[in-house]
């Protein structure tokens, strides 16, 4: 008796099957376990879902046969993208759902999507001359028993969490000058004596942007600035360790093997144990959801900083106070995403539900924190380009210099937005804004750097 081979799943693991139903059994788990449901997953995370469900299998702990890799492989080369519902995950047993989704269509059926179109399985197949695959024994299990689906989301956060950063420094930056805070705590010395890496990172980052600016010094009128801005280095910085923590189990994750039972050829030995948990990814996803949280609400307490009148600006930064609102409403949006942000970043992995009659009593929710941190994120480059509508502003009525590198990108921004002469409908202009952010290149190549460890 070998579970997945010729056994049932789950709490039917003893439930011994006869030869002649052992290719069914596979094809069934397949049909049986696709239950998502909710939106469908991304492109980007679809693609490296189907990566890194390949990379796994070809470390050859799996017991599949090389066709069967041959044939995810072709979805990726063919750009065809199973349709993979969101949710329908406990992140425990593998990603059973989702990666069910993602099977099908490797045996002609299922949905997937072809460039715009949404095709069935067999369709998409049929149009790239792809013929469908027949699992063998194991083949099932070892596809769907695994946690690339949480993996995927983390790995993808990890790239664009990079990006994030970077940019919330560069808005931050325009924030500082618009607002007339002085660069006293982004002194080097202030860092070297408390030496964590990412707000020692955060402080350089926002003295080489604003380097050259007449009005980044570090005595002003004023003895001390709002904890939104004199504590950038501190914040931004632990948001930025944390997502180094993230990447790192997440890159360490990608060259894992986590379906069960593991097969060792080299002793002929078949063990079955729990690899496919997804604990390690849900505490990371969780810690990282509340750390991208972190840029979202001090950017919004920025946003307020600006609205209020002080430091030689207007009140809202309106041309005619009362007349006109200015960015007022703006900072109620900001404060709206910042509380969803807030409520989803409530741990995932603190739940857990008995499933599977028992026999699977501790699941680690990793695909909730997955899917909540991918939300997270995105509410998160909205609130920055929200900021940077209001530092861009704060600018153009304070008349500051920000030096060359942040007035380069003003000047740049202000082609894609003018600068405002009065009230105006702003709906369409944070969408452009948070386009225009997350076009920026960068050049820190160091800094987007991911190496295996």
């Amino acid at each position: 008796m070998m579970y997945g081979v010729n056994t049932g799943f789950g709490s039917l693991c003893t439930t011994i099957i006869p030869g002649e139903e052992l290719q069914a059994l596979q094809a069934n788990l397949i049909r049986s376990h696709a239950v998502g449901t909710g939106p469908l997953v991304s492109a980007e995370i679809v693609r490296l879902m189907l990566a890194t469900k390949i990379k796994a299998l070809c470390q050859g702990f799996s017991a599949v046969e090389w066709s069967t890799v041959e044939a995810l492989n072709a979805l990726l080369d063919h750009d065809i993208l199973p349709e993979v519902p969101s949710m329908g995950s406990l992140g425990a047993s593998g990603d059973l759902a989702p990666l069910s989704h993602l099977t099908l269509v490797v045996m002609g059926e299922g949905r997937a999507r072809v460039g715009a179109q949404s095709l069935t399985g067999a369709e998409a197949l049929g149009l790239k001359g792809l013929q469908p695959i027949v699992l063998g024994p194991k083949e099932g299990l070892a596809l769907i028993n695994g946690t690339q689906f949480m993996l995927a989301h983390g790995l993808w956060l990890a790239v664009q969490t990079r990006r994030l950063s970077y940019l919330a420094d560069v808005v931050a930056s325009a924030s500082i000058v618009g607002f007339d805070a002085c660069s006293a705590p982004f002194d080097a010395r202030i860092h070297a004596v408390r030496p964590h890496g990412g707000q020692t990172l955060v402080a350089a980052r926002v003295r080489d942007f604003l380097q050259d600016s007449p009005a980044f010094v570090p005595i002003k009128d004023h003895i001390q600035d709002p904890y939104s801005f004199r504590c950038i280095p501190q914040v931004h910085g632990a948001s930025n360790d944390v997502w180094a923590h993230v990447t790192d189990v997440m890159m360490r994750e990608a060259e894992s093997v986590t379906d069960n039972p593991t097969v060792f050829t080299d002793g002929g030995e078949v063990i079955s144990a729990g690899n496919f948990h997804g604990q390690p990814l849900a505490l990371a996803l969780d810690y990282g959801k509340m750390a991208l949280c972190e840029w979202g609400s001090i950017s919004e307490r920025r946003i307020n900083q600006l609205c209020l009148g002080k430091r030689g600006l207007p009140a809202f930064l309106a041309h005619k106070p009362g007349t006109e609102s200015g960015i007022m409403i703006l900072q109620y949006s900001a404060a709206s995403l910042v509380s969803r942000n807030k409520v989803l970043s409530h741990p995932s992995s603190t739940d857990s539900i008995d499933s599977s009659a028992g026999q699977e009593d501790h699941v680690s929710m990793g695909s909730i924190a997955a899917v909540h941190a991918v939300e997270v994120m995105e509410r998160v480059w909205t609130i920055l380009a929200m900021e940077w509508m209001a530092g861009t502003r704060a600018l153009d009525h304070s008349g500051r210099e920000a030096g060359p590198i942040l007035s380069g990108l003003v000047d740049a921004y202000r082609t894609w937005v003018p600068a405002a002469k009065g009230d105006r409908v702003l709906a369409d202009e944070i969408e452009i804004t948070t386009q225009f952010l997350q076009s920026l290149p960068i050049e820190d190549e160091e800094f987007l750097c991911f190496e295996l460890k």
